[in-house]
Order: structure tokens, then C-alpha cells, then sequence
């Protein structure tokens, strides 16, 4: 039997090439950053006074960082050669591109953060921040002539489209939707839908999110990313298209298939009937985060379950596989970076939304209408925000995992209250960026790790003999 069929050659493996996903390109610098963002970015500095600007950006866009921090320089120091605003380049964040990195920023004592890439646009609680998005190339002929093929799908039907980080500034020319220029005209000229909305995705902070009419269609410009599943599974709608300009296709995709709905619930029973929790805390930014963990953490003491607070940066399966107690982890991050589909991990990683169906009675048999990736709208004054009372106890079940019967006893809620009394206890504010100390670590004083015993004197020394050559799947002597 060949044994091409186990290897390939070095040569191969050398000139294989790999797909990246589009957000992992080094774009040209043409897409990144040109005149007309350089005025905005320096009027903005100026206009506000900053003196102290970080300007962060994502590994794949650091070899433009030099050049576009320099031709920034440059208005500041025209004539002097010095000027009082000083710039600093940030890399990635240690939990995603997307999140602005304040604890960095906080480092050089900024006073203003200009973020670069895609961006969640989460909350920032101290420093204001400038989003600059790139612009991809377009092909707006391409694009009306594969929305044709929709005309008889949205015939008197509500069609939504939104633009991905990239496509943005195809809404420029929208401020007046007569115009024959605009793409919203453009696009009621070959479309007879009832109603056609163009917005940006994702948002911004200051726009107000209007209540969309029921089960529409809705269009996504962009490729199948993050951010098609973050909008996807938390907007209703009766179809899903997806447009990538980038192989200028056009197609249909079903983001809550019944094997992920299937997955996701099997997790949540996972979550309920776990002993100890682990609150990945995946932000350090976004507004109410330390509320929610103490929302968890309440939830978590009535039903007796334990909680550990874990902060690893960046997950992967290596680094959560160290915590051999923890049943199941709760991911405490921004809408882009809370859900982990992946089967590396030995443990099931759930969502805040998750975590509270499971452990708040009041989502007992309800079906949510929507996903919910924002934890912001959970806490109180949240539009999904269902109010907990531990006084009330939930009903014993049936486990659907283990076929055990799950009921709560005083028992059980005084052993979980004495095991988080100090953690919780400890929980306390950033707001002058303290250091927050947790009694977590004590649980892994007891364990220790032994090493190959060499048992010195024990054996007999070896006799010396040729070995093999070559590599396991063709040996030289074979």
C-alpha cells in the first residue's frame, strides 16, 4: 500500500495554500485608510483637544499601522516639528479585534482611542472612541443583478438589508433616499417589496434600535462571519440571504438549523445540572459586566451550584481543560466573542442568555422569540430582562442528560452560600481601576503533579543499538 496516502511531501505542505477568512487579510492600504479618513480622524482629534490618542488596531492590519500613523503625524507637525498631541499604536486585544482595549490604553494614560477593523461596538464605560471601518471594493452592477432574482420572493414583502463592516460607506450617498443616486432608490426600482430598509451593521451606539415588523426578509452584505450569526439568531425573520461581494454570489442560509437548536438546549441542560460553574469573564470593557456576574452568581447560590470567576484572556481548549472541577463554563464576553460551537472542549461553554434560561425560573418552558448575545439586555431596564426571586423555588425535573430527578433543598442552597460567601464578598467596582481579588485559587493549593520517576540505581543501563530512520509511516529499513 502507498504510503502517500498517511503524508504529503514537504514540498506540498510548503506551497498549500489556505482559505482565511476575509477579517484575517491584510487588506491593501487603499481599503484601510485614505485622505478622506485622515481629515475625519485629525478633525476629530482637534476638534476635541485630545492629547493622549491610541490608535488600535488588529494583527492583520499592523503593517499599515506605521504609515497611517505617521500621515497622521504629519497635520500635527507641519511646520514645527513638534506638537503636544503624542499617538500610540495598539495591537489586538487579548479577547478580540473587536473589543476596544482599554486596559492598554489606560497603560500610556490616554485620553481618546481611534479603533480600526471590525468592531462590536460594545459600551465603553471611560475613554471616547473613533470607529474606522474599511472600505471594500463594491460591485454595485453585480449586486442589482442578483437582487433581481428576488423580485418575485419580496413582492409585497418588508425586506431588510444590512451592510457588514466593509460596505458601509455604500450608505453615503443616503441621506436623501430620492435621489436617484442613492442606493435605496436604486434598489425600489427592480425590488417590489412593501417596504425596503438599508442599515449599517453593527450599529451605532447612539442609534435608536427600532422594533421591526414582523417575520421580514432580510438580506446580508457581507460573508458568513460572526457577525451574519450574531444578527442572524437574534433577529426574527422569515428567510436569511447572504450577498459576498467578494465571489459575487448570492444565497440562502438557514442560521437556526434543528442541529444547532438541538446543541444549544442539550447545553443548557448541561448548565443545570452541573455542580460547579465557571464564569469566563471575556471582557474587560463593556458596560455591566460585573453585574451580570453577580446576576450569575445569585442564580447560580439558590440552586446551590458553585461559581468560579476565571480570567485566561483568549480561551482555547488547552486553557480551560485545567479546571477538572468545573462542569460547565459560562462565556461572559461581547456579542462577537460568546459563542463557541466548537467539540475541542471537553466541557460545554454556554452564553449568558443560556446560563439564565437554565438558571432562572422564570425562563421556565418559555421559548424565547429571539437569541439573546447581548447580556446588557438581561440586566434590569434590558428588553429581556426577566426578574429572579430567590425565594421562589423551582419545581423538581427530570434531567433530559443524566435522567436524574434535579430538585433544590436548604441543604444544598446553605452549602453553595458558605462556598461563595468569600468570593462574592470580594466582587467589587473599577472604577478608579483597582485590582479585583478573588479567594478562587485557594481551590488549587492541594493538587500537585509528579513527573517520570527515574528510579536512579534501580535499573540497569541500557545496551547501545541502532535505532530507526526515517519517519513512522516509511522507515529506511522497511
Amino acid at each position: 500500500m502507498s504510503t502517500s496516502a498517511f503524508y504529503n511531501s514537504a514540498e506540498q505542505v510548503i506551497e498549500r495554500e489556505v482559505d482565511l477568512e476575509e477579517d484575517e487579510v491584510t487588506p491593501p492600504l487603499e481599503q484601510v485608510w485614505n485622505g478622506t479618513l485622515l481629515k475625519i480622524c485629525w478633525g476629530w482629534i482637534r476638534q476635541n483637544g485630545y492629547k493622549r490618542v491610541c490608535l488600535q488596531f488588529p494583527d492583520h492590519y499592523l503593517p499599515h499601522s506605521d504609515e497611517i500613523s505617521d500621515s497622521l503625524k504629519a497635520l500635527f507637525t507641519p511646520n514645527s516639528g513638534s506638537t503636544d498631541t503624542k499617538l500610540f499604536i495598539l495591537a489586538d486585544t487579548s479577547y478580540g479585534s473587536c473589543c476596544v482595549d482599554e486596559i492598554a490604553a489606560g497603560h500610556v494614560e490616554a485620553d481618546s482611542l481611534i479603533h480600526f477593523g471590525n468592531a462590536c461596538r460594545s459600551r465603553v464605560s471611560r475613554l471616547p472612541v473613533l470607529y474606522m471601518y474599511p472600505q471594500y471594493p463594491f460591485n454595485l452592477k453585480d449586486f442589482m443583478l442578483k437582487l433581481s432574482s428576488m423580485a418575485e420572493t419580496v413582492n409585497g414583502r418588508v425586506l431588510f438589508i444590512y451592510l457588514d463592516i466593509g460596505y458601509h460607506h455604500l450608505l453615503d450617498k443616503r441621506v436623501n433616499e430620492a435621489d436617484e443616486d442613492s442606493l435605496s432608490y436604486k434598489l425600489k426600482e427592480i425590488l417590489p417589496c412593501k417596504e425596503l430598509f438599508i442599515e449599517a451593521y453593527p450599529p451605532a451606539e447612539d442609534v435608536v434600535e427600532q422594533k421591526h415588523p414582523n417575520d421580514p426578509i432580510c438580506l446580508f452584505v457581507g460573508s458568513e462571519n460572526s457577525r451574519f450569526s450574531n444578527l442572524s439568531i437574534t433577529t426574527q425573520a422569515s428567510q436569511w440571504f447572504i450577498y459576498e461581494p467578494n465571489k459575487n454570489s448570492l444565497f440562502e442560509k438557514n442560521p437556526l438549523t434543528a442541529q444547532y437548536i438541538r446543541r444549544r438546549y442539550h447545553y443548557i441542560e448541561k448548565c443545570k445540572d452541573a455542580q460547579t460553574l465557571g464564569l469566563i469573564v471575556a471582557t474587560l470593557t463593556a458596560e455591566g459586566y460585573l453585574k451580570i456576574v453577580s446576576r450569575l452568581q445569585e442564580m447560580a447560590k439558590s440552586r446551590g451550584i458553585k461559581t468560579q470567576i476565571i480570567s485566561v484572556g483568549r480561551i482555547n481548549p488547552a486553557k480551560l481543560a485545567n479546571f477538572l472541577e468545573i462542569d460547565c463554563f459560562v462565556l461572559i464576553g461581547c456579542p462577537f466573542n460568546n459563542m463557541y460551537n466548537s467539540k475541542e472542549y471537553y466541557k460545554p461553554i454556554v452564553s449568558v442568555f443560556e446560563a439564565e434560561m437554565a438558571l432562572n425560573p422564570a425562563w421556565h418552558m418559555k421559548y424565547p422569540e429571539a437569541y439573546v448575545t447581548d447580556f446588557k439586555k438581561l440586566l434590569p431596564q434590558g428588553e429581556r430582562f426577566l426578574a429572579f426571586d430567590p425565594t421562589v423555588q423551582q419545581e423538581q425535573d427530570v434531567s433530559l442528560i443524566s435522567g436524574r430527578v434535579r430538585g433544590i433543598t436548604e441543604d444544598t442552597v446553605e452549602e453553595g452560600a458558605a462556598a461563595l460567601s468569600e468570593q462574592q464578598q470580594s466582587l467589587s467596582g473599577i472604577g478608579k481601576m483597582e485590582v479585583m481579588t478573588t479567594n478562587t485559587g485557594l481551590t488549587f493549593e492541594d493538587r500537585s503533579w509528579k513527573g517520570l520517576d527515574p528510579a536512579l540505581g534501580n535499573t540497569e543501563p541500557a545496551k547501545i543499538e541502532k535505532g530507526l530512520s526515517g519517519i513512522p509511516t516509511n522507515y529506511t529499513h522497511d
